[in-house]
């Protein structure tokens, strides 16, 4: 009886104070972030939410979509010369000197891993001639990439009353930019050296300010974020065999732990379904204005998305083109998607990409020959006319002469005029 009674008690203290902050109760999962969200990151299907679509500062996670922008942009080994401006960025740096100059490779891993505000500005001045507009740039491709709750005003994250965005916002762009090889790459490391000009014996040492890395085995990144308006916030994502989970904890005071139940809940009820293979997958869809009449396109990747087992028979999926597809064509660029579908409803979306390029239909020479023939026609036709009538007609001649004399008369200057006596 004693046993029981201490075996009673072990088990009350364990799930008052050792169980996680995020528990299925009521089949519902329970957090403390204000906004969550957990999303297969090869479909988009949302796998749990709450709060996803409030918008909240999104203080340092802001640097996502700094960081996509870079990598997108290419040139990373470019040479970049820090400005006034940019060293002087307040706050989280890496404290960044007026005139010394690091590429953009190494100025993405200090923004990214320890949050540098100065990198993110001097980064931004490397592509576009100001803050300013590197800014529309970002506001400009979010709503590109269906972020239609976020709006930037700076590329660090450093709090603003217009700066904001959600949780499913910031999945949206997480997804795209783990899809680039050098972004995934950078917020994967934990420790990375880079140069400091002005102290020679020394470099500048970061590690990664995402705990996650160090706490959880199958966690590939992605960013941290704190403001005293925002709370901690933290964009996760983890990889387990073919499945990459993307878990967002907004203004959590248990942040990490949020993360990992979120993870964990993912992984412990879905798995991955092929619905097709990349290579198996071709349509041809037709082009305006173009030297083909039609393009071929597939998918950028297999069509899988995240299931439980009881889901898999009432998976299909569709092609959709956007409505007006014009030449001139480049492989890659993206013509529409796969939308995929749960018992009628749509989970997810993969992007379809041009597998071919097509030129704008140029006119035939034939074409561009009748034109002018037929204007020199007209004109030869009106002479011809205008000629027999003054050749019928004297008084026609007479007035023609008097018009073509008043005409030179007005031409001629004063100086070569016959005077009149």
């Amino acid at each position: 009886m004693k046993s029981l009674k201490i075996w009673l008690l072990f088990m009350a203290f364990w799930f008052l104070f050792c169980t996680p902050s995020c528990l299925l109760a009521n089949d519902e999962l329970v957090t403390n972030g204000k906004s969550v969200i957990l999303m297969d990151a090869k479909s988009g299907r949302i796998l749990y939410e709450n709060n996803s679509t409030e918008r909240v500062p999104p203080a340092s996670l802001t640097k996502i979509m700094t960081g996509l922008l870079i990598c997108e942009n290419g040139n990373l080994n470019k040479k970049v010369i820090i400005s006034e401006y940019a060293a002087a960025t307040p706050e989280s740096t890496a404290y960044l000197e007026a005139g010394e100059v690091l590429t953009r490779l190494e100025l993405l891993y200090a923004a990214m891993l320890v949050s540098a505000n100065d990198a993110c500005v001097a980064l931004a001045e490397s592509m576009v001639d100001s803050e300013t507009d590197f800014v529309e740039i970002m506001n400009r491709r979010a709503n590109e990439l269906g972020a239609y709750n976020t709006h930037f005003v700076n590329p660090h994250g450093l709090h603003d009353e217009n700066h904001y965005s959600t949780a499913y916002d910031l999945a949206i762009l997480t997804r795209v930019a783990l899809a680039n090889p050098v972004f995934a790459e950078v917020v994967s490391t934990q420790r990375k050296i880079i140069p400091w000009d002005s102290r020679p014996d020394e470099d500048r040492i970061l590690l990664n300010k995402n705990r996650l890395l160090y706490r959880y085995e199958d966690a590939v990144g992605v960013k941290t974020g704190y403001t005293r308006q925002a709370g901690n916030c933290v964009v996760g994502a983890a990889q387990r065999g073919d499945m990459l989970l993307i878990a967002v904890s907004l203004n959590s005071s248990t942040v990490y732990e949020d993360l990992e139940t979120l993870l964990e809940f993912g992984f412990d009820n879905y798995h991955m379904a092929q619905l097709g293979k990349t290579q198996d997958l071709l349509w041809d869809i037709m082009i305006e204005d173009g030297e083909s009449p039609t393009v071929r396109v597939r998918p950028v990747m297999d069509l899988q998305v995240a299931v439980t087992d009881e889901e898999v028979p009432y998976l299909s999926y569709s092609l959709s083109v956007k409505p007006k597809n014009s030449a001139p064509i480049r492989i890659g660029d993206i013509l529409g998607t796969c939308k995929i579908y749960l018992e009628g409803e749509q989970v997810g979306q993969i992007e379809v990409i041009a597998q071919d390029e097509v030129l704008i239909k140029q006119m035939q020479a034939p074409a561009l020959l009748r034109q002018p023939l037929l204007n020199l026609c007209v004109t030869l036709g009106i002479l011809g006319v205008l000629i027999l009538l003054f050749s019928k007609y004297p008084p026609l001649q007479n007035g023609l002469k008097r018009l073509i004399l008043l005409l030179l008369r007005k031409r001629i200057p004063s100086q070569y005029r016959r005077p009149r006596y």
